[in-house]
């Protein structure tokens, strides 16, 4: 007898579910062939079904496609493969990475269609519910599984390949915890990412296999040495990059940043800064170093992210232009993707988009974060491509103080276990490696800092002012605009720029509002009307109120800005808006000015911006050339950062859960409010997390960062 994983809607095609447990597992063992997982994915794709060998399931399959009532997972097929595994190869405690190689494993096959909580808020597991459930289609499912899937001597031998390939993962990960700023809690949790790295691949496996079987059309494999096509796109974008001119200092910096930037790319993965101000080509840079390091230790692809979708579209289109071939590049962003998977119709865009197969990608910081810790299927699937990969953040600085640990122990696991090279880009770098659980990262700049070369982008100066009240800024504003054509005024709230902006828009004759409350289609025909009238000075005084919208990857210039006081990395982003290219030969005036009566308790993180930003101010009108007499100094921009990762509350960076005794990071490492002596596995099992939970609470997470 045939037993089914899929059959069509007219019933005329049919795929078995040895065929598909075979084809996942290729796919799952390929995706994680790199990292030496191959035989732990592979066997972990063969028994992801085994709970479809039941007439059970073959009978709600060909109801299905009769087109008969059925209620979709009516039938469970997921709990046979769990079972399994922990029957026959885990001992009654965790005592041996063999044990935790078995529950890694038993996790990916149970979690496929959905994680699961291993102890949940009612303290129970999720192994033991599996382990005691559906016990006739279990037995069935076993009873059929030599003839269908493989023999059980296959089945050993797979599994002791899988504990030898587990063991130097684990070992990578002691290596971590060796560190003198690791904390105990942090092994459970880079095991749980260990988890969701196999789960995700079984995923990429399960749903390519799916696709591919339904459309009938096999996608082509990725080749497994990239070398040539990262030469060639190294190529083109050096060719152009000669091209470009180098007269000026300003040009001649660049050029010089970039050629430190290559040079860097011989140098090994890891996790790296590459720090330059505003204005000094980091998009070209970073591509031109992503491109040669890739060529030069065979990475799979390359991704870039950044915080806005600005930002990204703008520098996705830099990067489309100087690497000359669409098809190699995907964005993955609010205004291009699906918001959700559908696990039985998919597309190939939603499957290039969902799996982030192709060579090249830009994403947001939000994407790349649901990517690391959502728990949506779609989100979990993309993580098996950031093995081998390089990954470029720009706008580092814009990670949400409050998932400082989840991103910080992220970024350790892609780089010392995933093979990944992780550089940060920023003018206005995080001391990261300060943080409650540290960025495992020595202060390694891509680009030494140069006082002559980065004095060459120095085009503004923050100026401090006093405090004044909201109705004050418009005659302040006014009063600036007698010295200047052009003025932008940055706010913290949308109520705030509206107030302004309503008693401005009658006294200058070219008067403009921008907010992330628009629509993106309204705000770039507000920036080309904008730039328009910048370019045009007859047409008289350019004003333009905004939320903090403006503060990165918009390429424009204004003459002299005024911002409300916020955390200096904001206030040095719009800064980045001002005499931007060099048009005035003297250094355009940022007022810094703090709002008196401004009301931020709804918006916590910007009023500890705000705090650290006045404690800095302090400092430095006692001692300037402590900060070279310069607000935007590294010395500044360290201590500012100090100051504000002090003053947080501690647990804060763990991602909290209001009104819950635990936090985002605690259910994704030992999970102890859960899983303590009320829980009925009883240390039965290494892992305890609340996968399912978390991924949940991290989807409610308000962010400062676009999708």
């Amino acid at each position: 007898m045939e037993y089914y994983a899929h059959i069509s809607e007219d019933g005329l095609r049919r795929q078995t579910v040895e065929e598909h447990s075979q084809r996942t597992a290729e796919y799952a063992a390929a995706c994680l062939r790199v990292l030496g997982l191959e035989k732990t994915a592979y066997l972990t794709g063969r028994l992801h079904d085994p709970g479809k060998l039941t007439m059970g399931y073959n009978d709600y399959l060909q109801s299905a496609a009769r087109g008969d009532p059925v209620r979709r997972g009516s039938v469970v097929h997921t709990f046979a493969g769990v079972r399994f595994l922990l029957e026959e190869y885990h001992g009654p405690h965790p005592d041996t990475f063999d044990d935790i190689t078995c529950e890694l494993m038993a996790y990916a096959i149970g979690a496929h269609h959905g994680p699961f909580d291993c102890v949940d808020e009612n303290h129970r597991s999720g192994f033991l519910h599996r382990l005691s459930s559906h016990d006739s289609e279990y037995h069935e499912a076993v009873g059929n599984m030599e003839a269908h899937l493989a023999p059980r001597e296959e089945l050993d031998r797979l599994f002791r390949a899988a504990c030898e390939e587990m063991t130097p993962v684990m070992e990578k990960i002691q290596t971590m915890m060796e560190d003198e700023a690791a904390q105990p809690q942090d092994l459970f949790f880079y095991v749980g990412l260990t988890a969701r790295l196999l789960l995700s691949a079984v995923v990429q496996g399960d749903r390519r296999d799916t696709a591919e079987w339904m459309s009938g059309c096999p996608r082509p494999q990725e080749p497994e040495n990239k070398r040539a096509l990262w030469n060639a796109c190294l190529s083109r974008v050096e060719k152009k990059l000669e091209a470009l001119p180098a007269q000026n200092d300003i040009q001649k910096a660049r050029r010089e940043i970039s050629e430190q930037c290559r040079r860097f790319a011989d140098r090994p993965g890891g996790v790296y800064r590459l720090h330059a101000p505003t204005g000094a080509g980091k998009t070209l840079s970073s591509l031109r170093y992503a491109l040669a390091h890739a060529a030069r230790w065979n990475k799979s692809r390359i991704l870039f992210s950044a915080p806005l979708l600005t930002i990204l579209e703008q520098n996705a289109a830099v990067i489309r232009e100087y690497v000359g071939d669409e098809s190699l590049i995907l964005e993955h962003h609010s205004n291009v993707v699906r918001p959700e998977e559908k696990a039985e119709q998919l597309d190939t865009q939603e499957l290039l988009t969902e799996d982030w197969s192709a060579p090249i990608m830009s994403t947001t910081l939000a994407q790349l974060l649901n990517t690391l810790l959502d728990g949506q299927m779609a989100s979990v699937r993309r993580f098996q491509a950031l093995a081998n990969s390089v990954i470029l953040l720009d706008e580092v600085q814009t990670v949400p103080a409050r998932l400082l640990t989840l991103f910080n122990l992220s970024v350790n696991f892609l780089s010392r276990v995933c093979g990944a090279t992780v550089i940060l880009c920023s003018a206005t770098q995080p001391c990261l490696e300060q943080a409650e659980h540290p960025l495992l990262v020595r202060k390694t700049d891509m680009v030494p800092y140069d006082p002559k070369l980065w004095d060459t982008f120095r085009r503004t100066t923050i100026c401090p002012t006093e405090g004044m009240r909201l109705e004050e800024i418009p005659s302040f504003a006014l009063h600036v605009l007698e010295q200047a054509n052009s003025l932008l005024i940055v706010c913290n709230k949308k109520e705030e720029a509206a107030c302004p902006y309503r008693s401005l828009s009658g006294c200058v004759p070219n008067c403009y509002h921008l907010s992330a409350s628009m629509c993106m289609a309204h705000r770039r025909a507000v920036l080309e009307a904008l730039q328009t009238s910048l370019r045009d000075r007859k047409s008289g005084k350019t004003l333009c109120v905004s939320t903090q919208v403006m503060e990165a990857g918009v390429d424009i210039s204004f003459e002299q800005v005024i911002r409300l006081a916020a955390g200096l990395d904001s206030v040095i982003q719009s800064a980045g808006r001002c005499n931007r290219s060099g048009e005035s030969p003297h250094p355009g005036e940022v007022h810094l000015v703090p709002c008196i009566d401004e009301d931020l308790s709804k918006l916590s993180d910007i009023q500890r911006g705000k705090d650290a930003t006045e404690s800095l101010l302090a400092q430095y009108a006692r001692d300037p050339g402590r900060f070279q007499g310069d607000l935007s100094s590294r010395e500044a921009v360290e201590a500012y950062y100090q100051r504000l990762y002090r003053e947080l509350p501690r647990g804060f960076q763990d991602g909290p859960v209001p009104d819950r005794p635990y936090s985002i990071f605690s259910l994704l490492s030992d999970n102890n409010a859960l899983a303590d002596d009320r829980s009925e596995a009883g240390g039965r099992y290494f892992l305890s997390q609340a996968f399912r939970l978390a991924g949940a609470f991290f989807r409610c997470t308000t962010t400062r960062v676009s999708t």
